[in-house]
């Protein structure tokens, strides 16, 4: 009986994978390689880099009819990196950025998404940082949809980009060294099933 048992499998995941190609599919974020990274101005010499890591979650996704979508995903602020351990409590044990830091989370709650071709939309939502909710839109990309080589998977992935201005969410702390324009990007690697890496 153990012969069949490969059959079987592959039987379950080519249905699991064309239910992946039509109507909406919940994905989980694969939070070991999903990121948010983001870069601003400093004194106009460089352009700083940090980091957030996504909190597990899920979203669902109609490659069909993408208005059919919905996004929500959650970025711890303890997860903030700035590339530096001195330079990350030095942040935390600011005043100025208090404001950031007693929130737990920043959100993103999405209204809608509007499909442009097959690999490309806008994705239009809510964003809330530092206490502040704010309407944004991400030029969004369909980077894959299929299965994923190392965990067998149903999975998707998605890239997208916009800024922001930290002002407009009372961020306003050493304007005179940090611009107010964050360029964000989003890398999100999704699949059908448990994130077993996820803490």
């Amino acid at each position: 009986m153990n012969r069949f048992r490969p059959i079987v499998l592959a039987a379950v995941l080519m249905f699991l994978t064309g239910a992946a190609y039509g109507n909406p599919v919940t994905y989980t974020v694969g939070t070991k390689l999903s990121r948010i990274s983001f870069t601003m101005e400093h004194q106009g010499f460089i352009q700083v880099l940090g980091t957030l890591k996504l909190a597990p979650g899920s979203f669902t996704f109609d490659q069909q009819d993408w208005s059919k979508s919905a996004v929500m995903l959650s970025m711890p602020t303890k997860t903030l990196d700035m590339g530096d351990a001195t330079w990350n409590q030095q942040i935390r044990g600011d005043d100025n950025w208090t404001n950031l830091f007693k929130y737990p989370s920043i959100t993103f709650r999405s209204t809608r998404l509007e499909k442009t071709d097959d690999a490309h939309g806008t994705l239009y939502g809510d964003l809330t940082l530092a206490g502040v909710t704010r309407q944004v839109e991400f030029p969004l990309q369909l980077n894959k949809l299929g299965a994923n080589a190392v965990n067998s998977k149903p999975s998707v992935g998605f890239s997208a980009t916009t800024t922001i201005k930290r002002s407009e969410f009372g961020l306003n702390a050493y304007e005179d060294l940090v611009g107010d324009d964050i360029h964000v990007q989003i890398q999100v690697e999704a699949f059908m099933g448990a994130d077993d890496d996820a803490h």
